[in-house]
């Protein structure tokens, strides 16, 4: 019999602009995944100074120009994804090669996944395992087509996309795995420019695509950032897994 008859086929998403360092653990993340069913990555990337490049049968990698919003890069990107699963895989987060057994086991039969236990990654250590909010959200197709798509708006934008699904009427699962099996971490601190928690757009500041293509241009003059065509070379800049279990050891998690 063919495992993968058992298991929900899922695309996982990241969208980036100017993070190749945080990418290139993100797809080493990817590649360590345990999972047997179907499976891809799609990346969309916007920058316009960097042209991505990685040459695998489970990724795609979509360069483009900057789109308007944040919603119509979402938009974009999901329309890319072949399958009706869809697993966020944010550049600046981590999943351990569990993850999509653990959405496999917590989506099917709703339209929207919330970790409501995962790793909250501090700079460089892990710091408690908590609910994670909107980080790594998983959902269906039809939830988002059901929501009306990804709002066409910027900060906030994922926050509306939550609210819209669950006013659509779409179930809503909120995994709690055993502290072993947690798959998902939110990391904070990276030293990049972290649009969570800003809240909406208003008047009173510029658009935040603006300030973000500003960091990025200090950044790229600085030279702490590569352009032009780019291999992307995927890597690990710590043990992860063994971090996970030192923590769970420390705290008498067994």
């Amino acid at each position: 019999m063919n495992r993968t008859m058992n298991k929900i086929p899922i695309s996982c998403k990241c969208t980036t602009a100017g993070r190749v360092h945080l990418l290139e653990e993100l797809i080493q993340a990817f590649l360590n995944l345990d999972y047997d069913g179907d499976y891809e990555l799609v990346i969309v990337n916007d920058y316009i100074h960097q042209t991505l490049h990685f040459d695998h049968p489970k990724v795609r990698v979509f360069n483009c120009e900057p789109f308007e919003t944040i919603g119509h890069k979402e938009n974009f990107a999901i329309e890319q994804c072949k399958f009706d699963n869809i697993a966020i895989l944010d550049d600046d987060d981590y999943c351990s090669p569990n993850h999509l057994d653990n959405v496999n086991k917590y989506l099917p039969g709703h339209g929207l996944l919330h970790w409501n236990k995962g790793v909250f990654w501090n700079k460089d250590r892990i710091v408690t395992l908590r609910c994670l909010g909107n980080s790594g959200i998983c959902y269906t197709k039809d939830a988002w087509k059901g929501a009306g798509r990804y709002p066409l708006g910027n900060a906030g934008s994922d926050m509306d996309f939550v609210t819209n699904i669950q006013k659509a009427g779409f179930k809503v699962s909120r995994a709690v795995p055993d502290d072993r099996d947690v798959s998902w971490w939110y990391r904070w601190g990276m030293n990049n420019y972290n649009q969570s928690g800003m809240g909406h757009d208003n008047n009173n500041e510029e658009n935040i695509l603006i300030r973000h293509a500003r960091f990025l241009e200090g950044e790229r003059r600085a030279g702490r950032i590569p352009t032009g065509d780019i291999e992307l070379k995927p890597h690990l800049n710590m043990d992860y897994e063994g971090l996970l279990n030192k923590y769970l050891a420390d705290n008498g998690i067994q």
